[in-house]
């Protein structure tokens, strides 16, 4: 039975079923979803007492699976491993040289390094070679859609990437957008949700009923690229 409650500024939808148990649960999953277990016969006030009494604890966890996790499995950075750049699937390809340097040629990422067996010098020069690309990547696809928060925010929102470990991006009050530099990984079109999922929190900065109705308005497909990001970079 689909249900409703008004908590602050923040509607929480929930489902709630009656089954033959002693006490009352509360089950968040991953897709934002709210279900409610109640023994039979409990009377509708009892539940409400329940939701209004967990439910910065339920919005906590909503919050907790929006935040764009990263899963990106660990690379032993080997000749013949696959890496990924803007969606397309690359192999690496390891030569001795002098002069370390890292080239996209074909199907391959040509990394020329002193030690092919020097697992973490490969990954730094790695990690050097994508930042180089998103410093471009990145400010050009924010220069084209941070003039949508025009239309909810006075200031002018500013970038700024870093490797991160917890979210794919961030907001901060200032106005100060943030993205992983994993998503250089990820295909033009996750970018730009992640960019226009952040830029929406300059109008609230949570994930309010109103925030996904603004995503709703400025990315009508936000959630068939949320759940390709999500299970592209695995």
């Amino acid at each position: 039975m689909k249900q409703k409650f008004q908590y602050g500024n923040s509607l929480i939808d929930y489902d709630l079923s009656f089954q033959e148990r002693k006490t009352l649960g509360i089950r968040v999953y991953p897709d934002k979803t709210v279900k409610v277990l109640a023994p039979l016969e409990t009377p509708q006030e009892k539940v409400d007492e329940k939701i209004k009494l967990k439910a910065a604890w339920i919005l906590k966890q909503q919050d907790f699976f929006c935040a764009f996790h990263p899963f990106t499995p660990e690379r032993k950075y080997v000749s013949g491993e696959t890496h990924l750049y803007l969606g397309k699937q690359y192999r690496l390809k390891l030569f001795v040289s002098e002069n370390e340097s890292v080239k996209l040629k074909g199907k391959y990422f040509e990394v020329g390094t002193k030690d092919k067996t020097n697992k973490d010098a490969i990954e730094k020069q790695m990690k050097a070679w994508y930042k180089q690309k998103a410093n471009t990547r990145f400010n050009e696809l924010f220069d084209k859609l941070k003039p949508l928060a025009k239309k909810f925010y006075e200031g002018t929102p500013t970038l700024k990437y870093r490797w991160m470990s917890k979210r794919w991006g961030s907001c901060d009050k200032d106005g100060t957008i943030h993205l992983n530099l994993e998503l250089i990984k990820a295909p033009k079109k996750c970018i730009e949700y992640v960019i226009i999922h952040e830029l929406c929190h300059l109008k609230y900065l949570n994930h309010s009923t109103k925030f996904f109705q603004l995503l709703e308005k400025e990315l009508p497909n936000w959630r068939e690229t949320k759940d390709q990001l999500e299970k592209f970079l695995v």
